[in-house]
């Protein structure tokens, strides 16, 4: 995670015991070996549908199929998707990270549009970029867009095992709980896949979460956090940012009294000013560190309060009063050096000047890694920027707009 040179020399880091191996079997690197015969998509159904069973088959003690990549991989080309794809961490310093399409692929719907953008970061020992990101564009008209910050030894694939899971699981539950009761559940069902298929891996790493979900047509929208890696929504056309969300901090209440409650030892620093730094540890152990109370993964923790169920706010009234609304997705790479007020103002910028608004997610990215650089010298954290909006927003005021943009179908359920 991104930090100082002061609070990381101030800080123990986020460690492991010695003895996890960098990489475990076949599901622990992503993709399947390729002599494994691929299931179809009829098979990803099923295994689904066999995941997301409910809490009383659960509780009967029913073992659920594991959840292979080839799995993922026929699910994304089935039914229920319609497009889909998925970031490859890249390991050069400052390379942007590969996305790999399947079915429909990267391709927005009509009226649609979006940057998806990861960089490696400059590290002390090398490594792959810990961030990940996917969009998605389910059956029920859903775009689904999720991005993750991975940590620990094994944090890029856990980050790349959860954006691809959380709307994996989605696919299932947004039919029938709807947006809030689904997001929920599909945190939940990733930290329970991570558990079974990853368990020597997400015992001390893990990652952040951070997914926004709009329906393409009435334009609903929701929003669900775990960790840090913040989500914001502006209005080009203002320059306003109209809404942001909270990290998880261990010393922010009510966070602080559940990992109390739960054993946890948790050391802060203040730094003034009202600069409060906060780590999770197993007690008594050193380890590992953890700069969050929520995430998925961090197996080792999750018996002392770091708690995977995220937090879900529905922005449809933020969304929809916007006249060009837009939204950022991004890990703590960007929002450590870069505020969420600056990125809408830099956004719209050049929504003004006529200039390219997608192509400014990858000039933020840039920025940030030269602040990160002047700051720090030696250290700069991996980066992902996620933006997506209404290609109507996207057309600058230099080009009149066809018409205001609004949802075409006014949104379901509560806005509140």
């Amino acid at each position: 995670m991104g930090q100082s040179a002061a609070l990381r020399a101030a800080l123990p880091p986020l460690r492991s015991p010695q003895g996890i191996g960098r990489r475990l079997h076949m599901v622990s690197t992503g993709y399947p070996a390729s002599d494994l015969a691929r299931p179809s998509a009829a098979s990803a159904l099923s295994l689904l549908h066999s995941r997301c069973r409910t809490a009383a088959d659960s509780a009967a003690g029913q073992r659920k199929p594991l959840l292979t990549p080839a799995h993922l991989d026929a699910w994304a080309e089935g039914s229920l998707v319609r497009r889909h794809a998925h970031s490859r961490p890249s390991s050069e310093p400052y390379e942007l990270s590969s996305i790999r399409e399947l079915g429909g692929g990267a391709a927005m719907p009509d009226g649609w549009s979006s940057r998806l953008v990861s960089a490696t970061g400059l590290k002390p020992r090398d490594g792959p970029n810990q961030d990940a990101f996917s969009y998605t564009l389910l059956e029920g008209d859903w775009i689904v867009c999720v991005a993750c910050d991975g940590h620990g030894e094994e944090g890029d694939i856990i980050a790349e095992r959860v954006a691809r899971t959380i709307p994996f699981f989605l696919s299932s539950h947004m039919p029938t709980l709807g947006p809030e009761r689904s997001l929920v559940r599909s945190f939940q069902d990733s930290q329970e896949d991570l558990e079974a298929c990853l368990n020597g891996a997400q015992t001390f790493s893990g990652t952040t979460a951070s997914a926004v979900c709009i329906h393409m047509e009435t334009c609903e929208t929701w929003l669900a956090v775990a960790g840090d890696s913040k989500i914001t929504l502006g209005d080009l056309a203002s320059s306003e940012m109209v809404f942001v969300t909270g990290g998880h901090k261990a010393h922010d209440l009510p966070e602080a009294d559940r990992l109390r409650e739960c054993g946890a030892q948790v050391i802060t620093k203040d730094y003034g000013d009202g600069d409060l730094v906060s780590r999770v540890f197993v007690p008594g152990t050193g380890v590992p560190g953890l700069a969050m109370s929520r995430s998925l993964g961090d197996g080792c923790l999750k018996k002392y309060g770091v708690i995977a169920t995220p937090h879900v706010q529905n922005v449809t009234e933020h969304w929809t009063a916007c006249e060009a609304p837009v939204a950022v997705l991004a890990s703590d790479g960007l929002w450590d050096t870069i505020t969420a007020k600056e990125t809408i103002e830099s956004l719209a910028a050049r929504y003004r000047a006529g200039l390219d608004v997608q192509r400014g997610a990858e000039v933020l990215l840039r920025r940030s890694q030269k602040l990160w650089i002047q700051s720090e010298g030696d250290y700069c954290d991996d980066v992902t920027i996620v933006l997506l909006a209404p290609t109507e927003s996207l057309k600058s005021r230099k080009v009149p707009l066809d018409k205001p943009w609004r949802p075409s179908v006014a949104p379901s359920g509560p806005t509140h």
